[in-house]
């Protein structure tokens, strides 16, 4: 479980890293905001002073206060511009005062993704909610654009927030004349064959590098790459109704054996899914993997496909197996020739001029079927830091998080801690699970499976 990483405010440069474009471009095909869920034990019956004191916080974190202009014709890439305080960026949900009703509310708002062009977040607070785990609460959701950050640094603008530590003074960026902008299209104009020239060099480059791990996988030096999955009922567009569901502990109960809670979970989840799909198909896990961090690149991480081998029936022996998978794919990313080969890749993709990457995101099609996958289910796990953060004058509790669905996956896995605890955050779409309660169960009873295999 990464921890979260400091955020970095990045004063050289307003312009998107061409991984954050295209998150912003592709969310348009498949959305993909975060909801970053934290729970407090506060009833907080009156929050004007606390949306007063969030909304002056909020002007002070770099992720929260700024917006994405797009460039007149595509010549250059979007740019981030100051966003400016809106009275609108925090909702307080008084009629929601169940559990469940919280949890219907949260999976309603994915319908209603933020438009970074106009803000990149939205602050959701539901007050008294009287049966939320652990007593009553007031529940936050911090709803925040993929484009703007990836799960550590969403969890930092959260913990700056959320917390009550000092910030730096709100940050004043002057915004450009439309002289100014109007020189710097023309200027990335008049570069554009210098890209063009960068892009076949780093091609080159990127080549020789694509060869160079080849032959040390082919050696043995490097693990392989995992290898894909048939799809399964798992692995269809969200067309039904979608659902979130949380499971809290203690993080002691997923360490059972001296496993990782990375590893503890993904046991499980081969074992509710193997209850819920039957005996047959051989399963994956998409997870997530931090990558080395980009100069103004906002998105830092990778998604790799581990192995749930649901056919050894001997859960110590499945979950070993799931472990060895798992640092395999670690090794791999983390060797300097695979470091080599994607800073090689990125070079190319810096270069890459914005019209032809947009018009590359923009032949996606989110309708077509893939024959194969990198997973059959998601699993991502971020440690959220300390349980230091006060709302409404309680202290948290717990945090979770529910990785979006996609085109080819409508049941994922969000692992997120804060202090000693664990939340198993579950979002499905009916198309691919009925019944979540059902899957809720069945994952609570695998976690007590894998719990009593590995004691």
């Amino acid at each position: 479980m990464p921890r979260v990483r400091a955020a970095h405010s990045r004063p050289g440069s307003t312009r998107l890293h061409p991984t954050d474009a295209r998150a912003y471009w592709m969310a348009s095909k498949i959305p993909s905001d975060q909801f970053l869920l934290y729970c407090f034990a506060s009833e907080s019956g009156d929050l004007d002073s606390e949306v007063a004191r969030l909304h002056e916080r909020s002007s002070r974190i770099e992720v929260l206060s700024r917006r994405i202009s797009d460039v007149a014709c595509g010549l250059d890439y979007p740019r981030w511009t100051e966003a400016g305080p809106r009275s609108d960026a925090i909702s307080v949900h008084r009629k929601t005062s169940t559990w469940s009703e919280c949890l219907d509310a949260i999976a309603a708002s994915f319908a209603r993704q933020v438009d970074p062009r106009v803000s990149v977040w939205h602050l959701h607070l539901y007050p008294n909610i009287v049966d939320a785990p652990g007593g009553t609460a007031l529940v936050a959701v911090l709803q925040l654009s993929h484009a703007a950050a990836d799960g550590t640094l969403a969890a930092r603008a959260a913990r700056d927030l959320f917390g009550t530590h000092p910030l730096p003074p709100a940050c004043v960026q002057v915004k450009p004349r439309a002289a100014f902008e109007s020189a710097s299209t023309i200027v990335a104009a008049a570069t554009l064959p210098l890209r063009l020239a960068q892009m076949v060099r780093g091609g080159v480059r990127a080549r020789r590098d694509a060869l160079s791990l080849g032959r040390g996988t082919d050696s043995g030096d490097i693990p392989p790459p995992a290898h894909s999955r048939a799809p399964t009922d798992l692995d269809v567009p969200p067309t039904g109704r979608t659902s979130v569901r949380t499971i809290v502990l203690p993080k002691t109960e997923l360490q059972s054996g001296g496993t990782t809670v990375t590893t503890f979970v993904l046991t499980a989840v081969s074992v509710a899914l193997q209850r819920l799909l039957g005996d047959g198909p051989d399963l994956a896990a998409e997870v997530t993997v931090a990558r080395d961090e980009r100069a103004d690149a906002r998105n830092n991480f990778g998604n790799v496909g581990v192995g749930l081998f649901p056919a050894e029936p001997d859960i110590r022996t499945r979950s070993q197996l799931v472990a060895a998978d798992l640092a395999a794919r670690r090794a791999r990313a983390n060797h300097p020739l695979s470091r080599a080969a994607r800073a090689s890749q990125d070079d190319v993709e810096a270069h890459v001029p914005a019209f032809l990457a947009e018009w590359g995101v923009a032949q996606f099609d989110p309708t077509a079927a893939p024959p194969m996958v990198t997973g059959n289910t998601v699993v991502s796990s971020v440690s959220r830091g300390a349980a230091d953060l006060t709302l409404g004058g309680g202290r948290v509790r717990f945090t979770a998080g529910f990785p979006a669905l996609s085109p080819a996956m409508s049941l994922t896995h969000g692992v997120h801690g804060i202090g000693d605890t664990v939340t198993i955050g579950i979002t499905s779409n009916s198309a691919a699970v009925p019944d979540p309660d059902l899957y809720e169960a069945l994952l609570r009873d695998a976690l007590d499976k894998v719990r009593t295999a590995l004691t």
